[in-house]
């Protein structure tokens, strides 16, 4: 490819004009040439000396045309000569009778001899005629007028004694004293003297004839036909006959002759044509030859061409190719090495030779490509011998195709863990493909490990656990053997995660994933169910389970342990709940769903404990669902109910509001606590709907107080759920909006680990809310992990302190300490205090000794049904300390 990019245009150039798809066309046109330029010029010649043997023909046919007329030219004159002699002795009249009988006159079927007398009448005639005059002929004329001794040849021509066209071949006959006499004539067929025409040698369209000085043709015949008569245009003298146009407008080479002393010209022609046909033959053979030829050597040529053509493409595809497999090669994330095939005397392969090899080849094997180059693969990794790859890549040489598989690396002469290697057999040898599939490996392991592994404790996922407790199972059922399956649940661990949030929650997680490890044994498996549960599969050599006894308390005791999360000291405990193998089920899904109830009943308990499975517990879950489904239908069908509670000023005793507190009053099992469906509803999501209904109630009723004239607040509980309910603040003001109730009537009490779980959101929310005109507290504060820096930001009117702090307040210091507290620093954020769970004198002295401004409780009223409180209103305030 370098060499390609340096290739100067010159040397291009060069290259190209070498290829044979380029030069053989201009050889095909030089070679075309040069066999036309031959061609024509061959036919030139040829054609010259067609034209001179045409002139050579017609010269010689002249020859012998003009001796053949002279001959009967000079016979007629002798037989002119006799008859004037003739006459000269006998009389015009016995002249022709004497040599008639002397046999000196011509036949008489080609010839007429007459004697005209000095008037011009014919006095004697062979063949006897009739009597005629011939005075005012043009030869009787002739001869009148000129005396002499000579021939004279008139024009052809036809008369009333012979209607056939004749001439007239006349001599002056004078009288003793020289005057004229008459004349002596001889009359013949003009075609006397063509009859000689051979159409062999003259062809269809010679012309051959007797001219007259006066241009006029005495005797002519063309071909087959025959002119008398007219006026004839000579052709140029000399040899160098050229064709010329003759009576009947055919080119012909044309020559003639005048005859000696009779005023008469032989003349001959030859047609252009037919003399040139044999000529004009060749021609058309010699074009034909080399049109052939030039079709040929095309046909040639381009087939040759073609060839060429396809072969320059394939080089020029095997030159991209290479060119191509060369740059890929280079910029290929692969090693490629081009081995070559050694063989011994038997024809055995016993080595491979390197060829060829890319730069990644050189960075996998730690040597350069001219190290590379001529080495064998035997001698660079001796170890191909021995781990199969030598028999492999013989297999793939000897038969061909395609070979590739992922293995091992063991050869530290290759720099790579894994790799993929892909073999293909070429003509001689093979083509190996060398992947380093090292990071792709452990990608896939680590891949394999987070689909089974848990990613933030990194313990068995539930699938792993799954197929490791059927696996055990098995194992179990083979060795007749027992197997626990616990399911463990953080307690409390919903506190910690949502008042300390999510992170210090995963890092419990972690801490207590960690400790369960450390308590099990090897064969055990301790896996992350999800959330904060956790599963154990405990292979047990007896049925009992009584063995894991031990190995679970230890679990119990682990867990318990403080932990410090964020600076700060928690402790968390868990619950758990054992299933044995066969006795409790014989398969996965069964054994984890007993676990999973034996878990519930230990929370049930007062959590912190190990349960194991009874049949009994599954009549508990029964009761639950029995519950869940109940509380669907209880909004629906008015089964709930809204107590209110009155909330009391110390200092006065008077009612200033009501806390509304939900009950269901189930048809058929009574009144349900809400400690039995509240989480229930929490849990399920139900709590959103019912939390809804509360509100729009609350809010209805104390809009018909406040148009009773009774100015009474109305809290309401908001839960988990319902504030992360994006629609919240839609819903407190469509509640307010639908009832008419003042805003300022209404107080959303919220947990203090709700609003702990993400701070800025909780602050945005409660400040939208702040900013409709209803107030805030907080319910429950101390059972959280509040933030106290983060406290004094919220919008917030009351702290409730929560009835734990109140319940042993008259006899437990520490219990007094923290109430003294909360409400020392409630005062200091300029928050008013109330204290629910208030049920004795000393409690709400104790409060209202130490600041406490307000409380609610059994002390002064139970949760009543709205139409009691404004009972409540009405009586004597005892409540005054």
């Amino acid at each position: 490819m370098d060499s390609a990019k340096k290739e100067t245009t010159p040397g291009r150039l060069l290259r190209l004009g070498l290829e044979t798809y380029v030069s053989l066309p201009l050889f095909l046109l030089l070679l075309l040439a040069v066999i036309w330029v031959a061609t024509l010029h061959f036919i030139r010649n040829e054609e010259a000396a067609a034209r001179a043997a045409a002139v050579d023909s017609v010269h010689e046919l002249l020859d012998t045309y003009e001796a053949q007329v002279a001959r009967n030219i000079a016979g007629i004159d002798q037989t002119l000569k006799v008859i004037k002699y003739a006459v000269e002795r006998k009389g015009a009249r016995g002249a022709l009778p004497e040599l008639s009988q002397q046999g000196l006159l011509p036949s008489g079927l080609v010839f007429v001899v007459a004697i005209a007398d000095a008037e011009g009448r014919v006095v004697s005639s062979h063949p006897a005629a009739r009597p005629m005059v011939v005075a005012g002929q043009p030869y009787f004329d002739h001869h009148r007028e000129h005396p002499g001794d000579t021939v004279f040849v008139a024009q052809a021509m036809r008369d009333g004694a012979n209607h056939d066209w004749h001439l007239h071949f006349t001599r002056r006959l004078d009288d003793p004293e020289g005057n004229f006499a008459g004349i002596a004539i001889v009359e013949v067929d003009p075609a006397y003297f063509t009859s000689g025409y051979e159409r062999s040698r003259q062809g269809d369209h010679g012309l051959l004839g007797v001219i007259g000085a006066d241009g006029v043709a005495r005797a002519l015949r063309v071909g087959e036909r025959q002119y008398y008569g007219g006026r004839f245009a000579p052709p140029p003298a000399g040899r160098e006959a050229v064709p010329v146009l003759s009576v009947d407008g055919v080119p012909r080479y044309m020559a003639l002759r005048e005859l000696h002393g009779i005023r008469v010209s032989a003349v001959v022609g030859l047609a252009e044509q037919e003399q040139l046909a044999a000529f004009e033959q060749q021609r058309r053979s010699h074009l034909w030859e080399a049109g052939i030829a030039s079709a040929v050597l095309v046909l040639l040529a381009g087939l040759v061409w073609l060839w060429s053509w396809e072969g320059a493409k394939a080089r020029r595809r095997i030159r991209r190719e290479q060119e191509t497999y060369a740059a890929a090669s280079e910029a290929s994330m692969d090693a490629f090495f081009v081995m070559h095939a050694e063989r011994g005397q038997s024809g055995a392969i016993h080595d491979f030779r390197i060829l060829a090899a890319n730069s990644r080849a050189e960075q996998m094997s730690g040597l350069s490509k001219r190290e590379l180059h001529g080495n064998t693969l035997c001698g660079w990794l001796p170890a191909v011998r021995r781990n199969g790859i030598f028999a492999k890549l013989v297999r793939v040489t000897e038969t061909g195709g395609l070979h590739q598989e992922e293995w091992r690396n063991d050869m530290p002469e290759v720099a790579a863990e894994w790799v993929h290697w892909q073999v293909v057999g070429v003509e001689g040898g093979v083509v190996a493909i060398v992947r380093d599939i090292s990071e792709r490996k452990r990608d896939e392991a680590r891949i394999v490990h987070m689909a089974h592994h848990d990613a933030l404790t990194g313990l068995p996922n539930r699938s792993l656990i799954g197929d490791r407790l059927q696996q055990a199972i098995l194992q179990a059922d083979r060795q007749h053997q027992s197997l626990l399956v616990a399911f463990i649940d953080l307690d409390s661990f919903k506190l910690v995660n949502d008042s300390m949030g999510h992170t210090a929650g995963d890092e419990l997680l972690k801490v207590v994933a960690a400790r369960m490890v450390h308590c099990v044994r090897r064969n055990d498996t301790v896996g992350r169910f999800g959330g904060d549960e956790f599963v154990l599969v405990l292979p047990q050599q007896h049925g009992t389970g009584g063995d894991a006894a031990p190995l679970l308390e230890k679990i119990l005791e682990s867990v318990v342990q403080p932990i410090m999360l964020g600076g700060q000291e928690v402790q968390v405990s868990c619950s758990i709940g054992v299933a044995v193998f066969p006795q409790d089920g014989a398969d996965a899904d069964t054994l984890l769903m007993n676990a999973d109830a034996a878990m519930y009943r230990a929370k049930e308990l007062g959590k912190n404990n190990c349960q194991f499975y009874t049949q009994e517990m599954n009549a508990c879950l029964e009761e639950k669902l029995a519950l869940l489904e109940g509380m669907r239908k209880a909004v629906d069908d008015g089964q709930l109910r809204v107590l209110y509670q009155p909330k009391v000023e110390l200092d006065t005793g008077r009612v200033f509001g009501v806390e509304a507190l939900v009950r269901w009053e189930h048809p058929e099992r009574g009144l349900i606590r809400p400690d039995q469906f509240i989480p229930l509803a929490e849990e399920s999501g139900m709590i959103v709907p019912i939390g809804e209904w509360v509100l729009r109630e609350a809010c209805r009723q104390g809009r018909a107080w406040q148009e009773q004239g009774l100015q009474l607040s109305v809290s309401v509980n908001v839960s988990p759920r319902q504030f992360d309910d994006r629609c919240l603040v839609q819903r407190v003001a469509g509640a307010l909006g639908d009832s008419g109730l003042d805003p300022a009537l209404l107080e959303l009490e919220v947990t203090e680990s709700l609003i702990m779980r993400d701070v800025q959101q909780a602050i945005d929310k409660m400040r939208e809310l702040e900013a409709m005109g209803l107030g805030l507290s907080i319910d429950d504060f101390g059972t959280g992990y509040s933030s106290l820096a983060s406290l004094k930001t919220f919008p917030l009117s009351r702290l409730k302190l929560d009835k734990s702090f109140v319940r042993e307040l008259d006899s437990n210091p520490d219990d007094q300490a923290i109430a003294r507290a909360i409400i020392s620093m409630a005062h200091q954020l300029h928050l008013r205090v109330i204290a629910e769970g208030v049920e004795t004198v000393r409690q709400r002295d104790f409060l209202h000794k130490n600041g406490c401004e307000e409380m609610q409780g059994y002390l002064f009223s139970r949760p009543v049904p709205a139409e009691d409180i404004p009972r409540l209103l009405a009586r004597p305030q005892p409540l005054v300390a």
